[in-house]
């Protein structure tokens, strides 16, 4: 079964065959057949192939022109003003301090008791047998 891929093909060859690489690769992969190409083609050229990749390599099957790259147009210009920029501040929620001094975060122990009923000054206890990390 093929694939689309992208190739760019790298150099010509006296024998009327190409050499070729994925698009954006850096060494070549393979050889290609130059009945296959469109008119016109030359180094560096990006064409849309279908390749069937077997145990002794990749074959190209058939060779199509990209797309060709679409003018940028519809694009927005934006021009400056000859006005002075002035930023603008805004601020949507004021920010109350607490009857608290700063750093001090009071009494913790409002919290209910440990499930295991351990008391954080009590000594540690052995982990039983089995337990993971011994």
């Amino acid at each position: 079964m093929s694939r689309r891929i992208e190739i760019e093909l790298t150099s010509a060859r006296p024998d009327g065959t190409w050499t070729w690489r994925a698009a954006g690769a850096q060494k070549p992969k393979g050889v290609l057949d130059g009945s296959l190409l469109p008119g016109g083609a030359a180094i560096g050229m990006i064409l849309k192939a279908d390749a069937e990749t077997e145990l002794d390599g990749t074959n190209i099957l058939s060779v199509s022109q990209g797309k060709a790259k679409a003018e940028k147009s519809g694009l927005i210009e934006l021009l400056a003003s000859d006005k002075p920029f002035e930023a603008v501040t805004q601020t949507l929620a004021r920010r109350e301090r607490g009857d608290r001094p700063s750093g001090d975060r009071g009494d913790r122990r409002d919290r209910p008791p440990r499930r295991d009923g351990d008391r954080p000054g009590a000594p540690r206890r052995d982990r039983p047998a089995g337990a993971p990390g011994d």
